[in-house]
C-alpha cells in the first residue's frame, strides 16, 4: 500500500511584513486554503522548520508560534513539525502535547513512529545561536539513530530542517548546513536500500540531491524563495514566492516527488 504525504516548509509566520512585497500571515492563509483544496489523497502533512520568523528570538511572546500551529492543525489531516532555526522550541511540548513517537534525545524535539509499512523519523538540528543558521544533531539522535537502522527493518523516512551535504551554492554552503551532516549521511549511506528519502527545509527552494544511493529533497517555501545558483553568495530574499509542497509517493515502485504549486 501506498503512503502519500504533502512537504511543506518554511511558512515564516508573523503578524507584520518581514520584508518588501512578503505578508507571512497572508501566504499561510493562502497556503492553507491551496491544501485544502488539492484533489488528491494526503495521509499527512509534514512541515520541516520554520513555521515562524521570530520564535527564536529572546523577546518573543510565543504567540505567533501558537497563532501558526494553530491554524496549521486546522487542516484536514494530522501533521508533522521539524524544528527550524527560527522557531520556538519550549512551546511545541505545550502547543503539540508532546512526541507524537518514540524519543531519539531527551534534549530535542526528535522521534521515530510507523505509518503503515513505513518507518518515519523526525530530527531536530537546531543548536546554539553561536552556529545558527548552521545546525547540528546532537549525540543521543545520532547514537539512537544507528540503533534504529541496525534493528529495525522498515523503509525509513528522514526529515530535518537543515540540509546535511553541500548543495553547490555559496552561500548554503558556508552558511546553512548541518555541520554533523557527513556523520548522518554515513548512518544513512550504510542502509541505502532501505532509506526512502531524507527530506529537509532551509534553503526555500525545491532541490533533489542523491548520493551514494540516498536521496535528499527539499521543499520549496510558500513564503518567500532564496538563491541557490553556484556564485550566489547571500540569502537575498526573493517575494515572488507561490503556495507550494511536495505531494510524495512511498510504495513498491520507491519513493516519488512531485513539486506542486497553488495560484498566486
Amino acid at each position: 500500500m501506498s503512503v502519500r504525504f504533502l512537504h511543506i516548509t518554511d511558512t515564516h509566520w508573523s503578524a507584520s511584513s518581514i520584508a518588501a512585497g512578503i505578508d507571512p500571515a497572508e501566504r499561510l492563509a493562502q497556503l492553507c486554503d491551496w491544501i485544502r483544496a488539492i484533489p488528491a489523497p494526503i495521509d499527512w502533512i509534514v512541515h520541516t522548520g520554520d513555521v515562524v520568523h521570530r520564535g527564536h528570538i529572546s523577546e518573543d511572546d510565543g504567540a505567533s508560534t501558537r497563532q501558526a500551529i494553530a491554524q496549521l492543525q486546522s487542516l484536514p489531516y494530522p501533521i508533522h513539525f521539524v524544528v527550524g532555526n527560527h522557531d520556538h522550541r519550549r512551546l511545541w511540548p505545550e502547543l503539540l502535547g508532546g512526541l507524537p513517537g518514540v524519543p531519539l534525545s531527551s534534549e530535542r524535539w526528535a522521534y521515530h513512529f510507523v505509518f503503515g509499512s513505513e518507518r518515519l523519523v523526525v530530527l531536530d538540528g537546531r543548536d546554539t545561536l553561536a552556529i545558527d543558521p548552521a545546525g547540528r544533531l546532537d549525540d543521543a539522535q545520532l547514537q539512537n539513530l544507528e540503533t534504529l537502522l541496525r534493528f529495525t527493518r522498515e523503509p525509513v523516512s528522514v526529515f530535518l530542517h537543515y540540509p546535511p551535504l553541500p548543495l553547490d551554492c555559496d552561500w548554503i554552503d558556508r552558511t546553512m548546513l548541518l555541520s554533523n551532516g557527513r556523520e548522518l549521511h554515513a548512518l544513512l549511506a550504510a542502509h541505502a536500500n532501505r532509506i526512502r528519502g531524507v527530506f529537509f527545509g532551509h534553503v526555500h527552494r525545491p532541490v533533489t540531491q542523491v548520493c551514494q544511493g540516498v536521496l535528499y529533497a527539499s521543499a520549496g517555501s510558500s513564503t518567500m524563495l532564496f538563491p541557490n545558483l553556484p556564485n550566489d553568495a547571500a540569502a537575498v530574499t526573493q517575494p515572488d514566492a507561490k503556495p507550494m509542497a511536495n505531494y510524495v509517493t512511498l510504495g513498491d515502485s520507491g519513493t516519488l516527488i512531485k513539486a506542486v504549486w497553488g495560484p498566486g
